[in-house]
């Protein structure tokens, strides 16, 4: 059963043992984040921290810090994720109006951000505090259609925060619109997870990302008009933000630690003024850590649930998907079975043609995707670089990519470390599986003091 809320995710976080709940009087500049990444590090799980400095509203953060949350909020085991992913965000199922609309509780016109919201300034070079949860969402007079994205938002006055809006179909829509006239803008914070992901999916011009929450969640979102925009929004987000783009005040975002592990400058961003804050009684605060595991899963998790299916159709000798950690999505390994050389060249062509992959490396079945040490041990052994190595340049990048070069452009690099070819009938070493459960027996004995 989906959550029905945010609130509902941190009791079911607490009720897993997956939640740390810190009451120290921690600051939210650069404290709060240094907290967050220890426990990221060492062990894992989400944070409720009750105890923020110069604040009463509670920050929860490192929400999806595993798949399983996920997997929760969309009801399902977490083995069948990625498959359940794949197939109902093709079938959306459209959001309704709410019966009622905790968002809107409290309303706040003396908009003043810095004291009414814990925003965290997480890195030493950052220009200040950011909100890193926002769903900002905009309507294109176009189409009709309300656009809807997560994007950074650097706060910039009392009640002025700046909006990155880097990628389609919001920056195109800001672009052709919002420069010259007051845009209506409403930012929701404090989704459900199935909710925030839905908000982080890439989608086109006209699709409605709350209706692709309702198909994860299997259950339509409940939305509600803001007082003020006009716009439909969560009915049971913790944070209403309306206000417009402010035409001509633009000016260069950041630097901010991105989730890519460096700090980034967007340049020409445009400016939010919060005319009202709406919000529910008691709110909860959503933090994202950008180096952290809930951006990091989420996006690997949304090019796994795109790729999947097309794969299991086409290339039906390609198995096991692995993204590796901390690469947001842009680093894959996987494992495939025996195949003619030419499909498997073919296979590396299809992976590095998808926009945000920039490195594959497939590996044989003999090999675990997910093991770094064995997937360097292929590469180096059954690896040929003149004859094994596909290098794809000129391709459109990762805006968080900083290595692109001018016009976003970058490389994509395949390494086929299968050696299917080269080491035909060459047996890997191994130790017999009873034998390595007989020691890990003993093992658990020496461990027990017995």
């Amino acid at each position: 059963m989906a959550f029905r809320d945010l609130r509902a995710a941190v009791e079911h976080l607490r009720e897993a043992n997956s939640l740390l709940e810190v009451a120290a009087a921690l600051s939210p500049r650069h404290e709060v984040a240094a907290l967050l990444d220890a426990v990221s590090r060492e062990r894992g799980g989400a944070v409720l921290l009750t105890g923020v400095a110069d604040h009463q509203v509670p920050v929860v953060a490192n929400v999806i810090h595993d798949r399983t949350v996920l997997a929760a909020a969309m009801g399902v085991a977490p083995g069948e994720l990625v498959e359940r992913f794949a197939e109902r965000v093709t079938a959306p199922i459209d959001p309704v109006p709410a019966t009622e609309a905790p968002v809107l509780e409290v309303a706040v016109d003396d908009v003043d951000l810095p004291a009414l919201l814990p925003m965290l300034t997480h890195y030493e070079a950052d220009s200040g505090p950011y909100i890193t949860t926002g769903m900002a969402s905009i309507l294109n007079p176009d189409t009709g259609a309300i656009e809807r994205t997560i994007c950074r938002m650097e706060l910039r006055g009392r009640d002025r925060l700046g909006l990155a809006l880097v990628n389609p179909p919001l920056a195109d829509t800001y672009r052709a619109h919002g420069r010259d006239v007051e845009m209506p803008v409403a930012v929701t914070i404090g989704l459900e997870p199935a909710t925030f992901v839905s908000a982080a999916l890439p989608a086109p011009p006209g699709a409605e990302k709350m209706a692709y929450a309702g198909g994860l969640r299997q259950e339509a979102v409940e939305m509600v008009a803001g007082p003020l925009t006009g716009l439909t929004v969560p009915a049971r987000a913790e944070f209403l933000l309306e206000g417009v783009l402010v035409p001509g005040e633009e000016r260069d975002d950041g630097p901010f630690g991105e989730i890519s592990g460096y700090s980034m400058v967007f340049e020409s961003t445009p400016t939010f003024e919060v005319r009202r804050v709406h919000h529910r009684l008691s709110p909860l605060y959503h933090a994202l850590f950008p180096t952290g595991p809930e951006g990091d899963l989420i996006t690997a998790l949304t090019v796994e649930a795109a790729i999947v299916p097309q794969l299991r159709r086409v290339y039906r000798f390609a198995g096991d998907l692995h993204f590796v950690p901390g690469t947001f999505g842009m680093s894959l390994v996987v494992q495939v079975a025996p195949a003619d050389k030419g499909r498997v060249r073919g296979l590396l062509y299809h992976l590095l043609s998808l926009e945000r992959i920039k490195k594959v490396v497939l590996v044989a079945e003999d090999v675990d995707p997910t093991d770094p040490r064995e997937v360097e041990w292929s590469v180096i052994t059954r690896v040929q670089p003149d004859e094994d190595l596909v290098v794809i340049g000129g391709l459109f990048g990762h805006p968080i990519d900083p290595s692109c070069r001018p016009g976003q452009r970058t490389a994509r690099v395949g390494i086929d470390a299968t050696g299917f070819e080269r080491v035909g009938g060459r047996v890997k070493a191994r130790v017999s599986a009873e034998a390595a459960e007989r020691a890990a027996a003993a093992l658990a004995q020496v461990a027990a003091g017995r």
